[in-house]
């Protein structure tokens, strides 16, 4: 479930979206009117955001809110049951808090199957058994895992929220998280669409640059955007550093948005070829929206779009130094030793593949990119991939550690 719906969007041929359309994406949001009060919308609502590929972006999101129903669920742990035949599931015999499961469910129980975290996080909830719990699951002792259970619920006694999803294309429920029954203010992936062409047509409209979508990587719950500024600096004997700004979010982690600034080499005959220089958070983070807080809290954040200038300096100053690279093999063998040595089970997969293309002798920093590119390239939509592989080649690259 989790790898079939992760998806990229490439950029697109369209000039931009109305406001008008864009806000479609918060009908029937319970923050729409909040949000739209925030961001004054009545002052925006005929204007035009003027940036390519913002339409291929918000019919995407359609696409997938015409696909799933996310509803939350508050529900007791104890109250729980799991198994269905010899399938793990997640049970809820209460639907009380849900006025739409209530209404679909007739028969007044839901199944789910855990999918992401959720299966885990479960456990985690019952006195920290879920590795004990994971291991057994996966050697079929059904009994032992339905005895522990059942007896840690007898002293387990409280509310969680559990975010419930219906696939509407096969009628079937996946448990996609567990969260916290109190606090909570729910920034999906609409809110962050809307948010994130809200923050660049306004920063467009007060400074000479321009946005255009890059390209997204999404998949129902989760989604990362890299907007391509018109800035670019030469990169002697290489290409060319563009600017992009990323805004990424999860729906149920504690930063709901995140908008950071990173930088990409284009390079190649004209520049067709790009890898993305990505640091750690520390370094790329601009401001972020947390869950817990206010919408109005959370709009007064935007105003921190402004430090994104600061980080793209820093960061160019970082992918400067790459020309001055005098054993390029070196950083070839850097990333061949970390991939050899890398636990992160996201990679897992390409690793072979991976060492493959690794296998040869570079004499060119033009050739190393060249490398990263096609290795890049290997992980297709596999989000998680792409990110621990961009992670791995800052540090060589840049850090050299």
């Amino acid at each position: 479930m989790e790898k079939f719906y992760k998806k990229r969007l490439s950029a697109s041929s369209d000039t931009g979206v109305y406001f008008s359309e864009l806000v479609e994406l918060l009908e029937g949001h319970e923050l729409k009117e909040q949000i739209l009060e925030q961001i004054d919308y009545e002052s925006y609502k005929d204007q035009f955001i003027t940036v390519p590929g913002a339409k291929a972006l918000v019919n995407a999101q359609k696409i997938i809110n015409k696909r799933f129903k996310k509803e939350d669920l508050i529900h007791k742990i104890n109250e729980t049951s799991i198994y269905k035949d010899e399938v793990f599931t997640i049970n809820f015999p209460n639907l009380a808090s849900s006025p739409y499961l209530s209404n679909i469910m007739k028969n007044g129980a839901l199944q789910t199957e855990p999918i992401y975290s959720s299966q885990r996080d479960f456990f985690a909830e019952l006195y920290g058994m879920d590795k004990y719990a994971g291991n057994l699951i996966k050697n079929g002792q059904r009994n032992i895992v339905e005895y522990n259970v059942n007896a840690i619920q007898t002293i387990v006694d409280k509310k969680k929220k559990f975010r419930i999803l219906h696939d509407l294309s096969d009628d079937t429920f996946y448990l996609r998280a567990i969260t916290s029954s109190g606090n909570y203010f729910n920034y999906d992936n609409n809110i962050t669409i809307v948010v994130a062409l809200f923050a660049l047509h306004n920063e467009m409209l007060e400074n000479n640059i321009s946005y255009s979508l890059s390209k997204c990587e999404y998949n129902e719950s989760f989604i990362r955007i890299f907007f391509r500024s018109n800035a670019i600096k030469k990169l002697k004997d290489i290409g060319h550093i563009n600017y992009l700004v990323e805004i990424s979010n999860d729906e149920i982690k504690r930063e709901a948005l995140k908008f950071s600034g990173i930088c990409s080499i284009m390079f190649g005959k004209n520049d067709e070829k790009e890898i993305f220089i990505q640091p750690k958070e520390i370094k790329s983070k601009v401001f972020s929206i947390k869950h817990n807080q206010t919408p109005e809290n959370a709009i007064k954040e935007l105003t921190n779009f402004s430090k994104i200038e600061e980080v793209h300096d820093n960061i160019t100053n970082d992918i400067l130094k790459i020309v001055t690279i005098k054993n390029p093999d070196q950083i070839r063998h850097l990333v061949k030793t970390k991939v050899e040595n890398a636990l992160n089970q996201d990679i897992k997969a390409y690793k072979f593949d991976i060492l493959n293309e690794l296998k040869n002798h570079i004499d060119t920093v033009v050739k190393l990119l060249d490398t990263f590119h096609k290795i890049e390239l290997l992980a297709g939509e596999d989000i998680n991939a792409i990110e621990y592989i961009r992670y791995i080649f800052y540090q060589s690259l840049i850090e050299r550690r």
